[in-house]
């Protein structure tokens, strides 16, 4: 005979990993459809990412803020989100190295523009060069020094 405790014990247990379980379905799903962005529209955000800010005053650039629960500076972005951007058709550049370089910022460049991928906790910017003064020196990471 099962004691009320021990009941109440897998209950909770039960209840726990179906938590755990939906929780992770939902994160995993933030990677599995997009749509382009809203300063770049030939470039793939996920659908699930809301944008929270904008601002298109800055004469260099323009960004967009989308916030993204499961992001976080200190990961990388996601395998399968990086192989969606480059089958849309974009290729990640290097930037040439500075003191104040940040390991969360990427850049891609595709027929001409520019996008920089800024990861933060909780959130991702998308920052398009308004003029060729404010793009960024980037070289392609397959050439060699």
């Amino acid at each position: 005979m099962i004691s009320w405790r021990r009941l109440v014990l897998h209950s909770f247990l039960l209840l726990g990993l179906i938590a755990v379980l939906v929780g992770c379905s939902e994160a995993g799903s933030a990677w599995t459809s997009y749509e382009g962005a809203v300063n770049e529209k030939g470039f793939p955000v996920p659908k699930v990412a809301n944008k929270s800010d904008q601002s298109e005053n800055n004469s260099d650039m323009d960004y967009v803020r989308y916030t993204l629960s499961g992001i976080s500076e200190s990961t990388s972005l996601p395998d399968v989100y990086l192989d969606e951007i480059k089958s849309w058709g974009w290729t990640e550049q290097q930037m040439k190295s500075t003191s104040n370089d940040s390991s969360s910022l990427r850049v891609f460049a595709k027929e001409g523009h520019t996008v920089h991928l800024a990861v933060h906790d909780g959130f991702f910017t998308l920052m398009v060069p308004k003029t060729e003064a404010a793009q960024t020196t980037v070289k392609s990471l397959d050439d060699e020094d």
